[in-house]
């Protein structure tokens, strides 16, 4: 299904609706594992720094932690720059190259990471205006609206050329361009993010280690996933021309 709209006020605003995406995006996944590799190593490497950093912040009371989250945060995100570049490869040419994706990821090392933190400020800014209400409902609509706003920020930094300092805005123009078709890409991201990482994660029959190694591929299958349906629309939607 395709839709345009147009309006006196935003003349060139055309949201275009492709669900057939969602679906022609498995198939491409099975002959592409490789687009949940990057953050199935960030997964493995997050599970050593949480065993580390409970036992070093120990004497006080695990009050680092949060800092080691952090740092965890920022390599998914960086990972999932690498998975949206493999999977915009995969989807022009069928298979994508895991080395090439890394390598085009290192070039872009800083403009995906500015892109990184910039999201992920932006989003806890708004969750946190949303938690001053003392609305557990404000904080989430405030949540989710960020990350309609800017879910094209890694994308932009990582498959559009664009610098990490103005992958807010690009994304940010993307989304107005295409709100309709933005907001079914965040609603299904969220759809697998949560069946995948909470809900599918409560039937797992391991325990301990075994029990952490399943989630860690839940949650590389989850974000390999996304990356395939952002990466295309993405290049689809934001005008950026498609090679």
């Amino acid at each position: 299904m395709r839709l345009s709209v147009g309006t006196a006020r935003f003349p060139r605003v055309t949201t275009k609706v492709d669900l057939a995406m969602y679906v022609q995006a498995l198939p491409l996944y099975a002959r592409n594992l490789g687009v949940l590799f990057p953050p199935l190593v960030v997964a493995f490497i997050a599970i050593g720094l949480m065993y580390a950093g409970t036992w070093f912040f120990a004497a006080s009371g695990g009050a680092g932690l949060g800092l080691v989250s952090l740092l965890i945060n920022i390599m998914y995100g960086f990972a999932f720059g690498i998975s949206v570049i493999f999977a915009d490869d995969a989807w022009r040419h069928g298979r994508g190259n895991l080395p090439s994706a890394w390598s085009d990821s290192k070039r872009k090392a800083g403009n995906i990471f500015m892109a990184v933190i910039g999201f992920f400020f932006l989003t806890w800014i708004a969750r946190y205006i949303g938690a001053i209400s003392g609305s557990s409902y404000i904080a989430l609509a405030l949540g989710a609206l960020a990350v309609w706003a800017f879910i094209y920020t890694i994308p932009a930094a990582a498959i559009g050329g664009t610098p990490g300092g103005a992958a807010l805005s690009a994304s940010l123009q993307a989304t107005r361009r295409q709100p309709l078709a933005t907001a079914i890409l965040v609603i299904v991201s969220l759809i697998v993010w949560v069946g995948l990482t909470q809900y599918a994660v409560q039937w797992l029959p391991f325990n301990d280690i075994g029990n952490e190694i399943a989630i860690a591929l839940l949650t590389a299958l989850a974000l390999g996933y996304i990356a395939l349906v952002v990466a295309k629309q993405y290049s689809e939607l934001a005008f950026r021309p498609y090679w």
